[in-house]
């Protein structure tokens, strides 16, 4: 097998120490909740957990701009790396640890453990970009067409169900005023917003209707007031009759009250 390239050994080794950094990372939060008590602050949970985020996100960036050399190349320990035949100078705790690391670099399958978290990943992985993909898809001429074609009936169709400038919808007025109130909880009473408003007009047309029949006046009489200066009108309570003859025939001509208005000269009595 051909040696690796420096370039392929750098790109090994930004791995490891991105891996030891995050396996840090996550012994000090282990540690940290197993040995404190009480456990620690909010605070101090959530910088740990900030600086394992940007650590994981760290190694998927690695991991994603190198991932055709990390799939072609084989990593595998020197003839010099430390095995079960060593010395016997050597502890037995270094030669445990390392026939550990030994075990795990000539492994050809992930870790069970590790398998489960690669498959689920890359399930999330699939319906994320299935779901994306869905999304960035765009309307051919034939769909935006139809579209056209369907939206402003829908909408017309759906703006007659509707009382836009009501305080209760169409649906809501049909159930019954009362009923959505003690759906909704409310404890006072509601009013029917349409039958109110009616209830308004028709109090307007009887009040302008009483105010017609109390209040219209007519000039029944003129005549030079006593002091020798203006005028002095008789008025009445105008009736049927009044009114119709006022409209065909004013009691004071137009042109007596303009030259009146201009001379001084008081208009004739009728």
């Amino acid at each position: 097998m051909s040696a690796l390239s420096q370039d392929q050994i750098k790109t090994l080794d930004q791995s490891r120490h991105r891996l030891v950094q995050l396996t840090r990372s996550l012994g000090s939060l282990i540690t940290s909740l197993n040995q404190s008590d009480p456990l620690p602050s909010w605070t101090s949970l959530q910088s740990q957990t900030s600086i394992i985020s940007n650590n994981l996100l760290s190694i998927s960036e690695h991991l994603s701009e190198n991932q055709a050399t990390l799939c072609s190349v084989v990593a595998y320990p020197a003839p010099e790396f430390p095995s079960r035949t060593q010395s016997s100078t050597s502890t037995s705790t270094s030669t445990s640890t390392s026939t550990s690391t030994l075990e795990q670099l000539l492994r050809t399958k992930l870790d069970p453990r590790v398998e489960d978290w690669v498959s689920r990943g890359r399930r999330a992985d699939a319906s994320e970009t299935e779901e994306r993909r869905k999304a960035q898809q765009q309307l051919g001429e034939n769909e935006l067409a139809a579209l056209w074609r369907w939206a402003p009936v829908e909408a017309n169709h759906e703006a007659r169900r509707r009382n836009w400038g009501g305080d209760f919808t169409l649906e809501e007025r049909e159930r019954g005023v009362q009923v959505v109130a003690g759906e909704l909880g409310l404890r006072r009473g509601l009013e029917d917003d349409e039958s109110s408003d009616e209830e308004e007009e028709e109090e307007d047309e009887d009040e302008d209707e009483d105010g017609d029949e109390d209040g219209e006046m007519e000039v029944v009489g003129v005549r030079k007031s006593a002091s020798g200066s203006g005028l002095e009108y008789d008025i009445a309570a105008a009736t049927a009759g009044s009114l119709h003859e006022r409209m065909v025939a004013p009691l004071v001509p137009l042109e007596e009250i303009l030259r009146y208005m201009t001379t001084g000269v008081p208009p004739g009595q009728r």
